[in-house]
């Protein structure tokens, strides 16, 4: 085809036509141009958004480690108390003295009371009573020493509760 083929066939067409071809394309170079200009504005309002929630996230793990250090500390001190308290409680279990029964429990009755001095429940020579048997003077103290586990157990959560501000007023 030649310059005049062109020529005539685009005479075909009215100048109008052309216009609103020219204002369509310059429409759309606006529209794309713009839209690269709000694209960026949004993504750069994204990232500042997932800067803004790292931050966030970030300081309250901070602050998580902060109350989890306390908490060590408190938990820490509570449980030395409460071990200080059944060490003292098994070295007084461990001492070579034996338990006795009181003159209640050997069937003397009110006679033998009579007869008991105040220091029944000691181990003082003359007290009333008897001795416990090896055997089940071990299962009594073990028994005790569960007992007094439990009772510092609870004593030491009670403490944690007063320490921490859970306790009813």
């Amino acid at each position: 085809m030649t310059w005049a083929a062109i020529k005539g066939l685009l005479g075909i067409v009215p100048s109008w036509c052309y216009w609103i071809l020219l204002l369509a394309a310059l429409c759309l170079g606006c529209e794309l141009h713009g839209a690269g200009r709000i694209q960026k504005k949004w993504d750069l309002q994204v990232q500042q958004q997932k800067d803004a929630n790292d931050a966030a996230i970030q300081l309250r793990r901070e602050q998580n480690r902060a109350i989890g250090a306390e908490q060590a500390l408190v938990s820490a001190n509570i449980q030395k108390g409460h071990d200080d308290e059944m060490a003292q409680v098994r070295a007084d279990l461990r001492k070579p003295k034996r338990l006795r029964l009181g003159p209640q429990w050997c069937g003397a009755g009110a006679a033998g009371a009579a007869q008991a001095s105040g220091a029944a429940g000691s181990d003082a020579a003359g007290a009333g009573g008897r001795v416990l048997s090896p055997e089940l003077d071990a299962a009594v103290k073990s028994l005790i020493n569960q007992a007094e586990d439990a009772a510092g157990t609870a004593r030491a959560a009670q403490a944690f509760i007063r320490q921490n501000g859970m306790a009813p007023p």
